[in-house]
């Protein structure tokens, strides 16, 4: 079973192991972190899926590992994000639930990165980051990404430069004598435009996958008791202060400012618990 402390990552290795079978879009997802992630060679996923599924198939698994491996014929043009993918594969949490019920009783907008849950909610739903389930085995996605990004293109730059065809595509020398041409990944093309019209530079990455707004930390709703409480002060000071004209005078009700000075007082002494 996965032991990354990607909820995503780790529940398709548990169903994988436990069952012999993942689905399609999990596998992908697997596949792209450890390649555009943990930066490691495409061949230790080959060999596991060959040993683990029980409808590996040589050729196919072969195939599909080096296409997403930056290695095959028709390259991946598209990069799973081991957190975001969650929102067309797994929007409710109902996957990790199942496959690893450590997280079952986290909310959803945490289940899927339980690092960013604050302390009390953790506790409150039994989950030890680090004890009943592991730490991040990367702290630093993006960081990570760009790593793996500038090993690629360090190669394609250097030893494989002869190996690159003007259109930013790699070729490969067939049996025959033919070049075949290698499909690869626009952030790869370094010199060639974009399908907007921007010049590749090679050292943008450009194939990304967003995030919804519940695990977007700069966008997400705060449903632990803390942040209720406070927003529920806010908008009565808010409701107070328009049925009072707005005013905070003598016979008036507290303004919105008041409230938010208030709110900011309480949680002072509880924001070590919020990171």
């Amino acid at each position: 079973a996965g032991a990354t402390g990607f909820p995503l990552v780790d529940a398709a290795m548990a169903q994988l192991w436990a069952t012999g079978w993942m689905p399609n879009y999990m596998r992908h997802v697997v596949a792209g972190f450890l390649v555009e992630f943990l930066n490691l060679d495409w061949r230790h996923g080959l060999r596991w899926f060959d040993y683990t599924l029980v409808d590996a198939d040589t050729a196919i698994n072969a195939y599909m590992w080096q296409n997403g491996g930056h290695s095959g014929m028709d390259q991946w043009n598209f990069v799973m994000h081991p957190v975001f993918a969650a929102k067309s594969c797994d929007p409710e949490g109902d996957y990790v639930r199942r496959w690893l019920p450590q997280l079952a009783a986290l909310p959803v907008e945490y289940i899927h990165c339980p690092w960013e849950a604050p302390f009390a909610l953790r506790a409150a739903a039994g989950v030890v980051l680090g004890g009943n389930y592991p730490k991040r085995i990367l702290d630093d996605l993006e960081a990570a990404r760009r790593a793996s990004h500038a090993a690629v293109m360090a190669v394609r730059r250097g030893p494989a430069r002869g190996q690159v065809l003007p259109s930013g595509h790699e070729w490969l020398a067939l049996d025959n004598g033919v070049r075949a041409t290698l499909i690869t990944r626009e952030d790869y093309r370094e010199g060639t435009l974009s399908r907007d019209g921007e010049l590749i530079t090679g050292d943008k990455i450009r194939t990304r996958q967003s995030a919804d707004d519940k695990w977007d930390a700069r966008r997400r709703e705060r449903t632990d008791f803390l942040s209720r409480a406070l927003g529920d002060a806010a908008r009565e000071h808010q409701a107070a202060a328009r049925r009072g004209g707005g005013g905070g005078g003598d016979g008036g009700a507290p303004d919105a400012v008041d409230g938010a000075r208030e709110g900011a007082a309480l949680a002072g002494p509880f924001a070590a618990a919020r990171v």
